[in-house]
């Protein structure tokens, strides 16, 4: 079983290198949801010709994570989620409609739920979501919803087809968690 304050506190320390992170204190922020942390994350990626005013091309890529925890998650609960990380994460895509300035490539809302005990019901629902959206055929990018749930109980973690990545990283977090355990019982 994993500690859910160290598990936390690990994962966070994980994504600090890259991203901007913000702990939640006020339950009023996610509202009726668990919410514990914000994580954010921007990618500009440019070629360039002789100086940097002269760009062949720019992508910008976003990331946007919300770290959620429950002790009992549930099926009504995975919906209301999925829903707010849509209904928050939605907004924040900055898309130029008057110009083509701001180069906008993905946008990937990341939904993570730390819990004790996850029911088949709610791992089903995080592992079916299929959140994806295009913006003028792609021309102005895309955005796709990244669930990840955390089996604190049974050291467990899956994901949605997009969440590869995500699920990769903490699997090899649980794995350091457990590694750092050992040597500090030897």
């Amino acid at each position: 079983m994993l500690a859910y304050r160290e598990f936390l506190d690990d994962l966070l320390k994980g994504y600090q290198n890259c991203y901007d992170i913000e702990r939640v204190e006020s339950p009023e922020e996610g509202g009726d949801l668990p919410l514990v942390a914000k994580a954010h994350f921007h990618l500009m990626e440019s070629q360039c010709v002789v100086f940097k005013e002269f760009s062949m091309w720019t992508a910008e890529s976003d990331e946007y994570v919300f770290i959620f925890h429950a002790h009992q998650f549930t099926k009504e609960m995975a919906e209301k989620i999925i829903r707010y990380t849509q209904e928050v994460g939605l907004p924040l895509i900055e898309l130029d409609r008057v110009n083509m300035k701001r180069q906008h490539m993905c946008t990937r809302l990341v939904a993570v739920v730390l819990s004790e005990n996850v029911s088949k019901e709610a791992e089903k629902c995080f592992k079916k979501c299929r959140v994806y959206k295009n913006f003028n055929f792609s021309l102005k990018g895309w955005m796709e919803m990244h669930t990840v749930t955390v089996n604190l109980q049974e050291e467990k973690v899956t994901g949605n087809r997009y969440s590869r990545a995500t699920v990769k990283f903490i699997k090899e977090l649980i794995s350091h968690i457990k590694r750092r355990a050992n040597i500090k019982l030897a």
